[in-house]
């Protein structure tokens, strides 16, 4: 019966970006995986979100407007994975799609039902370890507030600061072409800085030739060969930058960031 049916809206707030018949894969990672959902039903076939206004079987209370039961199942998650990537990758949960059910076609969608949400890690055989796992410090020792006096440049006089990060590697065949990049909190007037916890300074990181990693961007990145026992040494530099123009307060500072390794 026409008035029986219900039908069943899947909407996401991220982008489809890659089809393959009717396969629809979902950026809901901006660095490795895709992610995509079919869902069976005996009555609608096969569905793949985010689509509006499908059948979903039929439920005789709807006919005389009395609740009915949702039991959706059959809902099968296809992961891609985009980028080749060496460790493990954490997938925060995430919202795929909020479900509206309706009782016909181009109703309002208004309460969602359920959501579908998804998280978890993906591990893969090939792993790194940066400086034995151990946290690199870099001391820039004692420097002028005074010199913090313009918003994106280090203080006059001070030099950047080299370090070296070992890293040994595990799981590749002979020489592998990685890269490293960096994971943290950028500043708010600074980008290419990493925030520290005095608001008038941040700290910028560079690869040995000067070129600026720029925090979480998978673009900017500093590539390496590792030998045939899968080692490397990379050579980054790091200095304190001005993020205001405005004199910090005294004290020590803080700026905290991680480093990633990936294929090249």
């Amino acid at each position: 019966s026409t008035y029986s049916r219900t039908y069943r809206s899947y909407v996401s707030a991220y982008p489809v970006v890659q089809t393959s018949g009717n396969r629809k894969n979902l950026e809901l990672d901006p660095d490795y995986p895709e992610c995509g959902m079919r869902i069976e039903d005996s009555s609608g076939g096969d569905t793949h979100p985010p689509m509006n206004n499908v059948l979903m079987g039929y439920d005789e209370n709807v006919r005389g407007g009395s609740p009915f039961y949702v039991r959706d199942s059959n809902l099968e998650f296809q992961l891609k994975i985009v980028k080749p990537f060496v460790g493990t990758v954490n997938i925060s949960p995430k919202t795929m799609f909020n479900v509206y059910v309706m009782t016909a076609a181009g109703d309002p969608l208004t309460d969602v039902v359920y959501s579908i949400l998804y998280s978890g890690t993906v591990t893969v055989p090939q792993s790194c370890e940066i400086n034995a796992g151990q946290t690199i410090l870099v001391n820039f020792g004692a420097l002028y507030s005074g010199n913090f006096n313009h918003a994106g440049q280090k203080p006059e006089g001070v030099r950047a600061k080299k370090f070296s990060v070992p890293v040994k590697c595990s799981g590749l065949d002979s020489q592998a072409n990685l890269t490293m990049r960096l994971i943290a909190t950028p500043d708010s007037h600074v980008p290419q800085a990493i925030a520290s916890d005095n608001a008038d300074v941040g700290v910028v990181v560079e690869t040995d030739e000067g070129n600026a990693l720029i925090p979480n961007d998978v673009q900017s990145v500093a590539p390496f060969i590792t030998d045939s026992a899968g080692r490397a040494n990379i050579t980054l530099q790091a200095y304190p930058v001005s993020t205001t123009g405005e004199t910090p307060a005294e004290g020590a500072f803080t700026a905290l960031a991680s480093l990633r390794v990936d294929f090249d």
